[in-house]
C-alpha cells in the first residue's frame, strides 16, 4: 500500500469508475466537475442592530445548487446508449418542437468509486436525479492519433460522500 508520512493511504486519481444505471460498463475516459455549493444568506453583513447599538449578524444556508458533471466516454461501434439516453431526455421533435421527451424525464442515480492500492472501494460519491445536459463528440481531423470519444455533461439532484 502507498502510504503517507502519517501512515495513511493516499488515494490515486487513475484507479477510480463511475457507474451509470444502465451504462455499468461502459468505458469512461475523465470525469470532471464534481461539486456542491451552498447559497448563503446574510455572510457579508450585518442583518440589523440590537439594543446597545450591537450589530447583529448570522449567515444562514438558503439553498443548494449542483454542479455538472462532465463525462467523457470511449466510443464503440456497437454502443451508442449515451447518445441514446441525451436524445430520448430531450423533445421528441428536436429542441425547437418543444413537447414531450421519449424517456418521459428518467432520472437515473450514479455513483464514482476510487479505488485503494488494494483494488477495494476506498471512497464513493452517490448521486441522484441525473440526467443528461449536453452531448458532444470529440474533434474529427485527417491524421488524427487520438481515439473518438462522447462527451456527455450531466446534471444532478444530490451528491453525498458515502464511503
Amino acid at each position: 500500500m502507498a502510504f503517507n508520512g502519517q501512515g495513511q493511504e493516499v488515494l490515486a486519481n487513475s484507479k477510480w469508475y463511475l457507474q451509470i444505471d444502465q451504462l455499468e460498463d461502459a468505458f469512461i475516459n475523465k470525469v470532471s466537475g464534481l461539486g456542491i455549493t451552498f447559497a448563503t444568506v446574510g455572510e457579508m453583513k450585518s442583518f440589523g442592530v440590537s439594543k446597545g447599538g450591537k450589530t447583529v449578524m448570522q449567515a444562514t444556508v438558503s439553498g443548494v445548487e449542483s454542479a455538472t458533471i462532465t463525462v467523457e466516454f470511449a466510443a464503440t461501434v456497437e454502443d451508442k446508449r449515451m447518445h441514446d439516453w441525451y436524445r430520448a431526455s430531450h423533445s421528441v421533435g428536436g429542441p425547437m418542437a418543444g413537447g414531450g421527451a421519449e424517456s418521459g424525464g428518467e432520472q437515473r442515480t450514479a455513483s464514482l468509486i476510487v479505488y485503494n492500492q488494494a483494488g477495494e472501494e476506498a471512497a464513493k460519491w452517490s448521486f441522484t436525479g441525473v440526467f443528461p445536459k449536453s452531448y458532444k463528440t470529440s474533434k474529427m481531423e485527417p491524421g488524427a492519433t487520438t481515439f473518438f470519444n462522447e462527451t456527455v455533461e450531466f446534471v444532478y439532484h444530490t451528491m453525498h460522500r458515502v464511503l
